[in-house]
């Protein structure tokens, strides 16, 4: 499986060593600023850092905010810098949160996400349990607890099996307490539906993965929608037919499938081939074209082979990426079932 879960844009863009190797690079920076510890690692401050701090909490209440209102744009802004990858802006920007308003949970849920991202799950569990006491019943501190989880998973899957499922067991535990505060909650869907997935339990991976889908989808990606279908897809009921593409630049291409080919017409291109249809696995085919029908004598037909895979079906359409073997580049369509 592949690194498809994210808490963040970052979260798994590095794999476990590299994560390793980093959390202690930000360890030993750590000893020289205090500012990239929770809580600046509860030291004793010096009078100029005092000093700094309290001309910072006054600034934001001389700009017409309270503490409260502080804090939580503190906490958006750290995310922010999250997203975009600096861990370090992201921490300092929790801590100005935290000096502000120390009891708002979503502090402990940037710190947890902080080293989540650096691969330091036991860190990042003890910052969430911390966000917990303040929020029990805090459904993306749940999800993003489980997540660490998840990320265990991946770390250990390939070198310690056991290990690893076990750590599965505890994410897919969370994500459904925090689903039983808020079904709702986009993150927590996916997420159990990739839990699901990886302990090879379809009708759950199905389920929740309908629910994200339902919810907006925005989180699935199609390295996730691959791999479901891989190993849960069902594509029987569009493997043959008649379908169609439609696009501004292309016009419509009319599409007749059966067990071993395809007609494919496209009357604003002119063209009318016949391809060989080969099915690699339950969702994927290639096509090789064999004859040219919009004019029968002509032997020149196009050599490249197309492998097409379908990401999902819905009423009335289907969506795949289609690539060649000449190097283009893949396209991703909507293919619409006429019948």
């Amino acid at each position: 499986m592949r690194y498809f879960i994210l808490v963040l844009s970052i979260l798994f863009s590095i794999g476990a060593c590299a994560q390793q190797s980093t959390f202690k690079s930000w360890q030993k920076q750590a000893k020289n600023d205090i500012r990239m510890l929770p809580e600046f690692g509860n030291t004793e401050k010096t009078e100029k850092e005092l000093a700094a701090d309290a001309k910072f909490v006054n600034s934001i209440v001389e700009n017409g905010k309270s503490k409260s209102e502080g804090a939580h744009d503190m906490i958006r802004i750290g995310f922010d810098y999250l997203y975009k990858g600096d861990l370090k802006t992201a921490m300092y920007r929790f801590n100005q949160a935290y000096l502000l308003n120390p009891k708002n949970s979503g502090i402990y849920w940037g710190y947890g996400a902080v080293y989540t991202a650096l691969g330091a799950y036991d860190e990042a569990r003890n910052e969430y349990t911390e966000g917990l006491k303040l929020e029990p019943e805090s459904a993306p501190i749940l999800t993003d607890y489980a997540t660490t989880y998840l990320g265990e998973y991946y770390d250990k899957v390939r070198s310690n099996y056991k290990s690893a499922q076990k750590s599965l067991k505890l994410a897919k535990e969370k994500l459904l307490t925090s689903y039983a505060i808020d079904p709702e909650y986009i993150h927590t869907t996916y997420k159990l539906s990739i839990a699901y997935l990886n302990s090879q339990d379809c009708t759950n991976a199905k389920k929740y993965l309908k629910e994200t889908k339902a919810l907006g989808g925005q989180p699935i990606t199609k390295e996730y929608l691959s791999d479901f279908n891989l190993q849960c897809g069902d594509c029987s009921d569009v493997k043959t037919g008649s379908f169609q593409i439609e696009s501004r630049q292309n016009g419509v291409t009319k599409i007749v499938r059966n067990q071993g080919y395809q007609i494919e017409e496209n009357e604003t291109l002119g063209y009318k081939l016949k391809l060989r249809v080969d099915w690699l696995d339950e969702c994927t085919y290639t096509l090789t074209p064999v004859a040219n029908l919009a004019n029968p004598e002509q032997r020149d037909i196009p050599k490249m082979v197309l492998t097409c895979q379908i990401l999902e079906v819905n009423e009335g359409h289907y969506i795949q990426v289609s690539s060649s073997d000449d190097n283009d580049g893949p396209l991703t369509s909507q293919v619409e079932i006429v019948q």
